[in-house]
């Protein structure tokens, strides 16, 4: 059994332990403590404010360069697409602002966007792959000659012409394309006549701030149709495609990747990729396809300029 002096001695122990901790606490070690937490908030006010200040040096240096670009723009595109009648295909996930600000630049360069369409998530869907190899057949009798075998592809062929040309075919191709209640293609705005050319708006990257860029999740897509899909449709037509290529798994990175006989061109939403569409757009009609802006596998940061090299 355990001595009463042994319960005695502890008690004391304790007693003595949480004296010398309020002496201390109360004594040297509160200044320390105290001096060491109040250096610690001086120091995280400093690092917040110093961050606050390069953030807003960097968005005034992005306004300036964007207001550096459109004027810019404003000099040398004027003329390099006077008289071309343009179509947007916009792709899902595609932001507004992206598209008005493609569309300025391109009434800018002269052109005339004649209507805008909007592609499906069909297009890619990984479950309706047997519907759109079965489906491509019937777009075959009225192509005057399928490009490729691949379904995608000879559905791209199909939409550029629907788009490009006049007649009986274009209507029926049109007709295929919105038809059913999971069409591949919607109408924004009616074209009010064949288009030059296609200008294809792709959706941003998804990024998730203080972690490295992702995509938006793809669900039970196939994101490689569209590779087929956008090759097919420059086939039949000059056809520039803006979008992202921050990642592998990006419209515009796997274009490149996958070497697509398209023009492209990346970093989607910053004025000067708007700006370069025309451009692009311009040089492929040319006959010259090329692959423009700052990410992986562009062959320069922006196309030549019409007269100027």
């Amino acid at each position: 059994m355990i001595d009463f002096r042994y319960h005695l001695v502890s008690l004391i122990s304790v007693f003595l332990a949480l004296a010398v901790g309020v002496v201390l606490g109360a004594g040297p070690l509160q200044n320390s403590l105290g001096t060491a937490l109040n250096d610690q908030v001086t120091s995280l006010r400093a690092d917040r404010n110093e961050i606050k200040t390069r953030l807003e040096q960097t968005e005034a240096a992005v306004n300036d360069r964007d207001a550096y670009i459109a004027a810019a723009a404003g000099a040398y595109l004027p003329g390099t697409l006077t008289g071309r009648k343009v179509v947007l295909v916009v792709l899902p996930e595609a932001q507004g602002g992206d598209i008005d600000l493609v569309t300025t630049q391109l009434e800018t360069a002269g052109a005339t966007v004649v209507g805008r369409v909007s592609l499906t998530t069909v297009w890619a869907d990984s479950a309706r792959e047997t519907f759109r190899s079965t489906y491509s057949g019937q777009f075959a009798g009225y192509l005057s000659a399928p490009a490729s075998n691949d379904t995608n592809a000879v559905l791209g062929q199909g939409l550029a012409t629907a788009l490009t040309t006049s007649g009986q075919n274009a209507t029926a191709l049109s007709d295929l394309l919105t038809a059913s209640s999971t069409p591949l293609m919607t109408i924004d705005a009616a074209p009010t006549g064949p288009a030059d050319c296609l200008v294809v708006i792709g959706p941003r990257t998804t990024v998730v701030p203080g972690t490295a860029p992702s995509p938006a999740p793809t669900g039970g897509t196939t994101p490689g149709a569209w590779n087929s899909a956008l090759g097919g449709a420059a086939s039949a037509g000059p056809t520039v495609v803006l979008g992202a290529a921050d990642v592998s798994t990006d419209l515009v990175a796997q274009l490149r990747v996958s070497k697509t006989a398209v023009t492209t061109v990346d970093s989607v939403g910053q004025a000067a990729a708007a700006t370069s569409v025309p451009l692009a757009l311009a040089s492929t009609i040319a006959g010259t396809r090329g692959a423009y802006g700052f990410d992986d596998g562009a062959d320069a940061v922006m196309p030549p300029v019409p007269g100027r090299g």
